[in-house]
């Protein structure tokens, strides 16, 4: 088979596997809860003596009650508009956690190839790195498969909502710093910390699966232990040693091109190598400062990500 024909059938392999909704559902209840945000606010502050409590709810639920028609449609409204743009907001999460699903089928379904036991077990055909041929047409694969699907758009919605999580806790942290405790008795603290805590659900999905097509996608160990496996081949059959040591010198080039693009293409994350600098040197350094400072010994966590 050709590699368009493989990479054919493990995308159409990938198209039939029905998507998860969890992520979906999850999108419309964070929806509802922005949405409630601010009458879950006007309760806590209903009674500030006893605080958030089921008197509290009372007091807030009769307020509402008894206001004026017109104050009641602005709620209503409020409330439509929220969930409407909360759920738009979360529908691009939903598409960016299906494509890097998919993306990690290609990875998983590509990494079966050159096993025979696992390529059995999806159906996909199984061929090891014993020839030229061999080789060119699993490096042609791997190229076409880490590009299938929107490359560019879930990049920039990813980066884009790790960049608006970083200003937000950046201002909610100064503002914490700056007015104290006093900070959490206003609506745009409440609202700041929502969205935050949001977004980092989302986010850590994401970032979970682009480190698992990292590493799915990450060959050299494949390739050595092709490259030790053609030596012990070249034993077996002595009269194939020179069409083996062919292989062996493609697949040690191989090697080495794999590790100099995957250093260049792939940052931490998968996210630009901008976000990934900074979060590396200025946000993980920042922290280990912090954590240093309170549990009385040195922390270098910017160095546990390359």
């Amino acid at each position: 088979m050709s590699p368009l024909e493989i990479g054919y059938q493990i995308i159409s392999k990938v198209e039939r596997v029905k998507s998860s909704l969890e992520y979906v559902w999850l999108g419309i209840i964070l929806s509802f809860i922005m949405s409630i945000l601010p009458f879950v606010f006007r309760a806590h502050n209903a009674d500030k003596q006893s605080g958030f409590s089921v008197q509290a709810v009372r007091i807030s639920i009769t307020e509402l009650v008894n206001e004026p028609l017109e104050l009641q449609l602005i709620h209503i409204i409020g409330f439509t508009l929220s969930m409407a743009l909360s759920c738009c907001f979360f529908t691009l999460f939903v598409v960016a956690e299906r494509t890097y699903s998919q993306r990690y089928l290609y990875a998983k379904f590509f990494n079966a190839l050159t096993t025979m036991r696992r390529a059995k077990q999806y159906g996909l055909p199984h061929f090891r790195l014993r020839s030229i041929q061999n080789i060119k047409a699993w490096l042609s694969l791997r190229s076409v498969l880490r590009r299938v699907g929107p490359q560019r758009s879930v990049g920039i919605i990813i980066t884009s909502s790790f960049l608006i999580m970083l200003t937000i806790l950046t201002v909610v942290c100064v503002q914490f710093f700056s007015k104290g405790s006093d900070s959490m008795n206003m609506y745009f603290t409440w609202l700041a910390i929502a969205w935050s805590m949001c977004l980092s659900v989302y986010l850590l999905r994401l970032f979970t699966l682009a480190n698992d097509i990292n590493e799915r996608f990450d060959s050299h160990s494949l390739l050595i232990t092709e490259q030790i496996n053609l030596f012990f081949f070249i034993q077996q059959s002595p009269q194939k040693k020179e069409q083996l040591i062919q292989a062996n010198q493609v697949l040690q080039l191989s090697s080495k091109l794999l590790k100099e693009i995957d250093s260049k293409e792939t940052s931490v994350f998968f996210l630009s190598p901008l976000v990934s600098q900074f979060l590396r040197v200025f946000l993980l350094s920042a922290f280990s400062g912090l954590a240093s400072e309170i549990l009385g010994f040195k922390l270098k966590l910017w160095k546990m990500i390359k």
